[in-house]
């Protein structure tokens, strides 16, 4: 997500190979049965495996429609942290997306994907922005003119893709009542890196701390919670948390958790910062 990098390349890449490995019996490295955990991404994930429909098998992926909605959270200073290094300023990100199989190589997988971000600047000010990207692409910002959002905002966000190279992103900020939305077409749509075909698919949410390396100051953010969770495929089927085909992704950073994710209910579930979890943003402080 946002101005991917080399290593950013190579965390995506390991978000989809772990994630298609995990339906068929990889070792969770946490706690319950149902987690597994990355460096980077907090969250959820339904795996869907697709029957494929044969007038439509050569164009089309597995997963049409995904759709969530989330608090955009703010980021809270910790104690004693330096904030004239960068590395002590964080950048994470929230949102949903739809991956699927490459056409040309079943072991590499495209995806889209939208939400939001927030940065902390050097006064320790919480900013935000909304974005979509077509991976393997960089992420695309949506200018503020176009469509804003704040730290404390409630959104609505639905991906949908179409065909191979071809999609939609719809946001809703539900504290403005702005809308946007985009038809969308892979970056690339020559390069077969950028097709998503028909098959094994794996609609997703989360939040996610863009990072180079490890850090000593962890990120610390109030409670992000996704609600109205839901995934459709070529079929028509819908899926949520409480189908049976989800899975849970802790955020671990050197052996310390950063985000983690708690269900609610088949629709809902929360992603939180042990040291922010019980911190409720004030007008008063500074955030």
């Amino acid at each position: 997500m946002m101005h991917l990098s080399g290593f950013l390349l190579a965390c995506f890449w390991l978000l989809a190979t772990l994630a298609l490995a995990s339906p068929v019996g990889s070792t969770p490295s946490s706690v319950s049965e149902s987690k597994y955990a990355t460096s980077f991404l907090g969250g959820a994930l339904i795996n869907v495996d697709q029957t494929p429909i044969p007038e439509k098998a050569p164009e089309l992926p597995a997963i049409s429609t995904v759709s969530a909605e989330w608090n955009v959270p703010w980021m809270k200073v910790p104690p004693g942290a330096d904030l004239s290094n960068p590395d002590n300023r964080h950048k994470m990100a929230q949102w949903v997306g739809i991956l699927g199989n490459a056409c040309a190589d079943k072991s590499w997988t495209p995806f889209l994907q939208a939400g939001t971000a927030i940065d902390m600047d050097e006064n320790g000010i919480t900013t935000a922005f909304a974005w979509f990207e077509w991976f393997p692409a960089g992420s695309h910002n949506i200018p503020s003119e176009v469509f804003a959002v704040n730290p404390g905002d409630q959104v609505r966000v639905i991906t949908n893709v179409y065909t191979r190279t071809t999609g939609h992103v719809y946001m809703m900020n539900q504290h403005t009542g702005q809308e946007y939305e985009k038809d969308v077409t892979a970056d690339s749509p020559q390069d077969p890196e950028f097709l998503i075909c028909l098959g094994y698919g794996t609609a997703q949410f989360f939040q996610e701390w863009v990072i180079a390396d490890d850090r000593t100051e962890l990120p610390v953010f109030n409670n992000v919670t996704f609600t109205n969770i839901e995934a459709i495929d070529r079929r028509s089927g819908h899926f949520d948390l409480g189908t049976g085909t989800q899975d849970y992704w802790n955020m671990i950073d050197a052996g310390r958790p950063v985000a983690l994710p708690e269900e609610i209910d088949s629709s809902s579930f929360v992603v939180y910062s042990p040291e922010g979890s019980t911190w409720t943003p004030s007008k008063g402080e500074k955030l």
